[in-house]
């Protein structure tokens, strides 16, 4: 039977198509994009073969684009840490440390690699360069949460411990700290498929979900 919602389906299907090459562009572009944020909108509207007036549709200011990446992104991030929970078994760590064994399996998962990281480094040099607001640059780093929440209560679940700063604040410390080690990591000359043998991942990461966290009762 066909409902009034199929025909809308239809037809916002073409606009979801051109949304998602036009994003998928803009992470091929973004690593080495060393131009202004008008001028990367101007190119990725002539490589997707769009009038101004339809990217308008799609991507209402230059910002909207850039919040798009970083959107998808963070859906990336938050699936990786996700697999790395539904995957961890703590039975098979029996006499280590398992919040060690923990951190090792979150980082082999590699929520964050190195063209990730370039493409919100960039993300957040383009908006300054717009003027935009500090507000709107925190805004932008808070959408990086949510997405991460279910995730990281489910990480921690498996190793019998649950959020005991406010949950929120415990993943944002957690992530940009990690987000931070990995960046000097990889500038010191060191691999992104070796992180997980750096200090961040066998020593800070494990103290960082202990300080953030409790053991659950019971």
């Amino acid at each position: 039977m066909t409902t009034d919602a199929t025909p809308s389906r239809r037809h916002d299907l073409p606009r979801r198509l051109s949304r998602s090459r036009v994003i998928t562009l803009a992470r091929i572009l973004l690593p080495t994009w060393d131009g202004s944020l008008a001028a990367l909108t101007a190119e990725l509207r002539a490589e997707s073969g769009l009038t101004d007036g339809a990217f308008r549709t799609l991507f209402p200011t230059d910002s909207a684009l850039l919040h798009a990446v970083d959107l998808e992104l963070i859906e990336e991030c938050a699936q990786r840490v996700r697999s790395a929970a539904e995957t961890f078994d703590a039975r098979e760590h029996d006499g280590e440390d398992l919040v060690l064994a923990l951190s090792i399996a979150l980082a082999e998962a590699r929520p964050l690699d190195w063209s990730s990281l370039t493409i919100r480094l960039r993300e957040r040099q383009l908006a300054a360069s717009t003027g935009a607001r500090s507000e709107d640059v925190i805004e932008s780093e808070r959408a990086f949460l949510p997405a991460l929440l279910d995730a990281f209560e489910l990480l921690l679940s498996q190793i019998g411990r649950e959020f005991e700063w406010q949950p929120a604040l415990g993943v944002r410390v957690v992530i940009l700290t990690y987000e931070r080690s990995f960046e000097s990591w990889i500038m010191s000359g060191g691999d992104e498929k070796s992180f997980a043998g750096s200090p961040f991942v066998r020593q800070t990461l494990p103290a960082l979900l202990v300080g953030v966290s409790r053991a659950v009762e019971g």
